[in-house]
């Protein structure tokens, strides 16, 4: 577990340490909690879990071949725009 990602946390759930790994780890982790806790429990949390950064939800969903439309986080509408 990288102890960086989880400072507000002792002892880190399994959703939420992919939910951060997702979000913020590199490749390195993230190889490391697919073994730690299976493939299908990183894809029930990818397609589950709202809080999710939508780009790293539609890379995962290309690279593992599934439809973004299905995600939480491309159910729901964004509470704020980004202004440029």
């Amino acid at each position: 577990m990288r102890n960086e990602l989880f400072w507000d946390y002792n002892n880190p759930g399994a959703e939420l340490e992919i939910q951060r790994a997702i979000n913020f780890g590199g490749f390195d982790y993230i190889d490391y909690v697919q073994e730690k806790y299976g493939m299908e429990r990183f894809k029930n949390t990818l397609i589950n879990n709202r809080n999710l950064s939508r780009k790293a939800v539609n890379y995962w969903c290309m690279v593992l071949n599934l439809d973004r439309s299905i995600t939480r986080s491309y159910q729901t509408e964004n509470i704020w725009e980004p202004t440029r």
